[in-house]
């Protein structure tokens, strides 16, 4: 049975991303660089609640609830940008949206909670954006709807330690960033409805740290280190009731650590050779989807993804490098269930649990473009996947449950 690296060993893997980030060469100084230093720190609470009540019929209801302990954008249009940003939250971050009572032709409730957030770039010039965010505090989202009716519903609840977002359009984009989650991360969402008329849409994502990198026309360096805590719980969980039902999409997420590059028309690699991107995941992962119809038509989707390290890059059409190392010692667990009583269209069941992922994608519509990197995974927690399906007359039902160790692709397709 594998043992963990020492914590020498892991100690190395950072230091060793970091000096290569550093010893790059830095951007050309030919057109004049927006500098900017941010340094936050939030040692208390941020809470934010809403409680939305609805006696009769309205046309729409939308709630938006938001907390975050510290949040820095640093964006320019014109010009090279060099973005320093740290981040350094104690206290919880709690956001909780409530929206009951009689109906509205449309429902929308949004519910975030970060405990750091930043984002950088530029949209013509070079992009040197480097982040370092700490999150130490549990983060919590939670979104409750409970009506009679309504026409279309559509809840997102997001809660998340630490966000960063780097970006670049026309340019070069050298990007790092480090993200230590050491508290327990929640996003729940919880819908009773006695008829939704035309569609029903849940998603509900609990993640320890996310990078999202995006470029066009750029040449995209994108590292991280992330990192999450021993003894903490990752969970998002969705619970929807609804008496009658039409196109219900119910999706949930849980993550530990998430590292993502989206790019096009430049090179475009998530690590780099000597500075691979590290992931390190110690928490316990669990993600739950509970969807129960009493009467339906359309496609009913009950979905539940957990993952303890996952690096995504696509690219089109140039060349693309993954360059990744992947560590999990969590738990991950997924669950998925779809009860329901006489439907005439599709009941859709997927629970799925990982304990790495690591995927490259080349869209190689010139066909010379080629693919590079090296992924190292190293799964040491249970993984497991649990689907269940309860349904009356139906068209269809289809129903998979997956739990994968470790999982490496690259790929390159054409036009």
């Amino acid at each position: 049975m594998p043992t963990r690296p020492p914590a020498s060993f892991r100690a190395l893997a950072y230091g060793i991303a970091v000096s290569a980030l550093l010893s790059a060469p830095a951007l050309a100084q030919d057109a004049p660089v927006s500098m900017v230093e941010i340094d936050q720190v939030q040692l208390d609470d941020t809470i934010s609640l809403l409680t939305v009540e609805i006696p009769g019929h309205v046309r729409a209801a939308s709630s938006t609830v938001t907390a975050t302990g510290n949040t820095a954008a640093a964006l320019v249009t014109q010009g090279d940008i060099d973005a320093d940003i740290a981040q350094a939250q104690d206290g919880a971050a709690g956001a909780t949206n409530k929206i009951f009572g009689g109906s509205a032709r449309e429902t929308v409730a949004t519910t975030t909670a970060y405990g750091n957030a930043a984002t950088g770039g530029t949209w013509n010039g070079d992009t040197y954006y480097r982040a370092d965010q700490v999150s130490n505090g549990n983060i919590e989202a939670a979104t409750v709807v409970d009506m009679d009716r309504t026409g279309i519903v559509v809840d997102t609840t997001t809660a998340i330690a630490n966000v960063s977002s780097p970006m670049n359009e026309n340019g070069r984009m050298e990007a790092f960033q480090t993200q230590e989650a050491n508290g327990s991360v929640t996003a729940f969402s919880e819908t009773g409805i006695d008829r939704v008329k035309r569609a029903a849409s849940f998603a509900t994502v609990a993640g320890g740290n996310a990078v999202s990198s995006t470029g066009s026309t750029t040449t995209n360096l994108t590292g991280a280190v992330q990192t999450t805590r021993a003894g903490e719980t990752i969970s998002a969980r969705t619970f929807v009731d609804i008496g009658e039902a039409r196109d219900v999409l119910a999706t949930t997420t849980g993550f530990g650590n998430s590292a993502t590059l989206h790019n096009e028309w430049g090179y475009a690699t998530l690590g780099r050779e000597g500075s691979e991107l590290f992931q390190g995941n110690d928490a316990t992962i669990g993600s739950e989807t509970y969807v129960t119809l009493n009467s339906w038509s359309g496609v009913a989707t009950s979905s539940a993804y957990g993952v303890g390290n996952a690096a995504t890059v696509s690219n089109i059409g140039s060349d693309t490098g993954l360059f990744a190392i992947q560590n999990n010692y969590g738990d991950v667990t997924s669950i998925a269930s779809l009860n329901g009583g006489a439907g005439t269209g599709t009941g859709v069941l997927t629970s799925t649990a990982i304990g790495n992922a690591a995927t490259a994608t080349l869209c190689n519509i010139c066909g010379d473009a080629a693919l590079q990197g090296r992924t190292q995974q190293l799964n040491h927690g249970a993984v497991v996947a649990q689907g269940s399906i309860h349904m009356g007359a139906s068209g269809t039902v289809i129903g998979a449950a997956t739990a994968v160790g470790n999982s490496a692709t690259y790929q390159s397709t054409g036009d």
